[in-house]
């Protein structure tokens, strides 16, 4: 078994093979930093979602400077990963493509050291997410699940009620999402929220704090946070920069 060391140390040494890999594969955006957080290596689906003309263009830049309708942290973000190395796993992510369509994504993110240099940068994975299979006989089953949380996404919610409520047990509940939507029963809640958030920030003039208690957060903050947290904007930037002010 390899170790979280052994693991970063080969990716390092098989760099160029895993670009060619990754390349094959057009809903995963795979990526190399330097230590300012530059991109170094990108597969071609980051060429296409930034709406670049190769990956030329992309070698050099930052994320929020090839994704500026994305908020303004990432860079942030990634520096936080390259001097701490904390890892991010599977983050539940918002980003826009050139096109300016809506895109979900799991992102996961490691810090790696350049032999080289002696300077760390990271790798990362950022998976964006299919639409479900409406004909798999799971969907079917979830359906109910959803609909709850679409209908009530404004109230309390905890995920073991509503499991309850649809006669599934939590780990089948688990086991289904992750089959047919590729995140958590908790992470499909939250999806629902912002998505709603977004709406609302976009279509109406309505108070962050009327916003939040809409969408189901208890206060301000709480909201702010995990809108944040999914965007990398705050709410009231969102507010401005889907309205082009």
């Amino acid at each position: 078994m390899f170790g979280y060391e052994e693991l970063l140390r080969g990716v390092e040494n098989n760099l160029p093979l895993l670009e060619q890999i990754f390349d094959r594969l057009p809903d995963v955006m795979f990526y190399v930093k330097d230590s300012q957080a530059r991109y170094v290596m990108v597969n071609q689906a980051i060429v296409e979602q930034s709406g670049m003309r190769s990956k030329s263009r992309v070698i050099g830049t930052t994320a929020d400077e090839l994704f500026p309708g994305t908020g303004h942290n990432t860079l942030a973000q990634d520096l936080s990963v390259i001097h701490s190395g904390k890892k991010i796993i599977d983050a539940l992510r918002l980003y826009f493509s050139a096109d300016g369509k809506k895109q979900w994504c799991l992102s996961s993110k490691f810090r790696m050291l350049d032999q080289r240099t002696g300077l760390y940068g990271l790798v990362g994975v950022s998976r964006i997410l299919p639409r479900p299979d409406e004909k798999n006989s799971s969907y079917k089953r979830l359906l109910e699940f959803i609909r709850i949380l679409e209908l009530e996404s404004d109230q309390k919610l905890l995920i073991s009620e509503v499991a309850q409520n649809v006669n599934l047990s939590v780990d089948t509940l688990e086991r289904l999402t992750k089959e047919i939507f590729h995140l958590t029963p908790k992470q499909i809640l939250i999806r629902i929220r912002i998505d709603r958030a977004c709406r609302l920030l976009e279509d109406t003039e309505n108070s962050i704090t009327d916003i939040a208690t809409d969408c189901g957060y208890a206060d301000h903050s709480a909201f702010s946070r995990q809108f944040k947290i999914a965007t990398h904007y705050t709410p009231q930037q969102y507010r401005i920069s889907s309205r082009g002010l």
